[in-house]
């Protein structure tokens, strides 16, 4: 009689091996929206930070253990596609409080990119999906809006996420601010240089971005910014205050509107690392 070869053993060789790799799948499949490929390790390079106001929020996928998805129109990305894992228990985020949301509320992204205008929060204790609180407007704004079509133009302070978000590229900086109001606009430019310096201003919660020809060096005694549907004027009112390598000028920042409003800031231009 022939003997047989001995059946394989169907236990794994080591203790809780197999439920070492029943979890890591778990994991995988809170973190990666169904049939698309897993979401790539997020590292504080590869981490996706931006600021923008939410255009949709779908909560339907949780109901077959897939990703949630809000939507959200940035500056500096367009709109992107924000997925929140069914599993939170499996994530190292924080859960999304997706009762805080709504259709227009200004928001905070924190998450690792997954694929072309899609971010996904779960896999780092950083990754987060929150509401901004709105700012407030300037204490000393020179005067009201005046002419347009009668709304009142709302010129806010630039919050370090939005700066940080708009990713702006230059060797130097100038920035417009007000006291006890924040900064107002923020640019950057590279020196001796025929390129555009570019920056980003908040307009009642929006971040916008804007440009003035010249580089870093046009941007020293005051420049015109303009971008979409807006022209920002910065003018010197008076010599450097204080001394150092970086001395600020009291300035006015005048921003105008397309439909012919204008409203003027006084404060004070800033250029320098």
């Amino acid at each position: 009689m022939k003997s047989r070869a001995p059946l394989a053993s169907s236990r794994s060789p080591v203790p809780g091996a197999g439920w070492s790799l029943i979890a890591a799948a778990l994991l995988a499949t809170a973190c990666t929206t169904a049939g698309d490929a897993a979401v790539t390790t997020d590292t504080a390079g590869d981490a996706v930070r931006t600021t923008g106001t939410v255009a949709s929020i779908d909560t339907q996928p949780w109901t077959y253990d897939g990703n949630a998805i809000v939507q959200v129109d940035t500056a500096d990305r367009g709109r992107i596609e924000v997925q929140l894992p069914a599993r939170w228990n499996l994530c190292q985020a924080a859960p999304v409080d997706v009762e805080a949301l709504e259709i227009g509320v200004q928001v905070e992204v924190v998450g690792a990119p997954a694929g072309e205008g899609a971010v996904v929060v779960c896999e780092e204790p950083s990754h987060r999906l929150v509401p901004v609180e709105p700012a407030s407007p300037p204490t000393n704004a020179t005067g009201s809006t005046v002419g347009g079509d009668g709304s009142a133009i709302e010129l806010l302070p630039l919050s370090d996420a939005a700066i940080e978000g708009a990713m702006l590229e230059g060797e130097l900086a100038c920035a417009f601010s007000v006291d006890g109001g924040g900064t107002l606009l923020l640019a950057k430019g590279n020196v001796a240089s025929n390129e555009p310096s570019r920056g980003v201003v908040n307009v009642a919660g929006y971040v916008e971005p804007v440009a003035a020809p010249g580089g870093f060096d046009a941007m020293l005694r005051g420049t015109r910014f303009s971008g979409a549907g807006k022209v920002i004027r910065v003018e010197l009112t008076g010599p450097a205050i204080g001394g150092g390598e970086s001395p600020s000028h009291p300035a006015t920042l005048t921003y105008q509107r397309a439909d012919g409003a204008e409203r003027a800031f006084s404060g004070r231009w800033e250029c320098g690392p």
